[in-house]
């Protein structure tokens, strides 16, 4: 069994925050909400706005070498408190802008494996743009660019990096982890199988990040409800704009079918580095994969982020109308004040029929 660390990478939506969940689940390994802790990497060895911010510890006798071993001897032992706080020995950690920095981590923690999760491109379309308000066009660019970045990363690192499906993992959930887990040095476990059970024993929240719900079991129905809600500009775009997705098994339109992984190295339901490094080679004719679409633009004109402020302000009117939501707004008046017009607030709350 192995004690290196497991960095869990793939875009937002995804499905990232499952796969974590699932290998929290094993009784040796750790992997906590996200923390970002790259981005404050990246900090540390680039000082912004400065013009000797780019290796600003050479200017003091530094090697790069030296500052990754501060580097990683301070967050290997933050990580692996919290691990220990668990009462589990390995520690690992999964956010999705990570996947930027994939060889970056790799360099500082020299002994780390890499599981990188995709899901059908459409799927993260349809959830990025009722969730985060992206149009359907920019939520396919940040799919291919992150998920760009992801092979680059994966073909790097050979048998250090393993791939999965998240549509494999929750239609075909054993057979994927049984795969998974000699890849990343680990014994398969029952409770593998069992996150809502086991991270409900664990005291996680009911819902941790990206919405998702701790406590609920597998449910492989979500892999394909996306399809439904697609106009035919979206199909349109999903034929013509995302030959990445062939690449990874996935048919344009059709949520529920999608190729076996072509894996050299035995693989039935997984990619190793090596794999998707094989696989570059062979469809570099059909992608483009040093072209990374531009990643979707904020700082729009003044009409574009009206319509963005509107679409977010009449989600947030929806949510606060809920009955819940008002029930909570006035118990929170009445913990501050406790006047009577606040108990009066509560009362016609709690009358309410719906």
């Amino acid at each position: 069994m192995s004690e290196a660390p497991i960095f869990v990478v793939g875009s937002m939506r995804s499905g990232s925050t499952l796969l974590r969940l699932i290998l929290d689940s094993h009784p040796r390994i750790a992997i906590g909400a996200e923390t970002g802790f790259m981005g404050a990497v990246a900090a540390t060895k680039r000082i912004p706005d400065w013009a000797y911010g780019v290796d600003w510890y050479r200017r003091i006798d530094w090697s790069e070498d030296e500052l990754d071993q501060r580097l990683r001897d301070f967050y290997a032992g933050m990580f692996a408190r919290y691990a220990a706080g668990q009462g589990k020995s390995r520690w690992g950690d999964k956010t999705p802008f990570h996947s930027a920095h994939i060889a970056s981590m790799a360099s500082i923690f020299p002994d780390s494996v890499f599981v990188g999760i995709v899901r059908h491109p459409g799927a993260v379309a349809a959830s990025l743009r009722k969730r985060f308000h992206y149009t359907f066009d920019e939520a396919l660019a940040y799919w291919t660019a992150t998920n760009l970045d992801l092979v680059e990363g994966a073909a790097g690192l050979g048998d250090r990096f393993t791939v999965c499906r998240y549509e494999d993992l929750v239609s075909d959930g054993e057979a994927v982890l049984r795969e998974l887990m000699p890849a990343i040095g680990e014994e398969f476990s029952p409770s593998l199988l069992q996150h809502h059970v086991v991270q409900q024993e664990q005291g996680a929240p009911r819902v941790v990040d990206g919405s998702t719900k701790s406590r609920e079991p597998i449910d492989a129905r979500r892999a394909h409800r996306w399809v439904d809600g697609l106009a035919a500009a979206d199909r349109n775009a999903l034929e013509t704009d995302v030959p990445l997705g062939a690449f990874f098994g996935y048919a344009p339109l059709d949520a529920g079918q999608r190729s076996r992984l072509d894996s050299a190295s035995g693989g039935e339901w997984t990619l190793s580095g090596d794999d998707v490094a094989t696989l570059r080679h062979r469809w570099r004719e059909r992608v483009d994969f040093d072209d990374r679409p531009t990643a979707p633009n904020l700082q729009a004109d003044p009409g574009e982020l009206a319509r963005r402020l509107a679409r977010a302000e009449d989600v947030l009117a929806r949510t606060r109308s809920r009955r819940a939501v008002r029930v909570a707004d006035a118990m929170r008046g009445l913990q501050r004040r406790r006047s009577l017009s606040d108990v009066r607030a509560v009362w016609r709350v709690l009358r309410e029929r719906r």
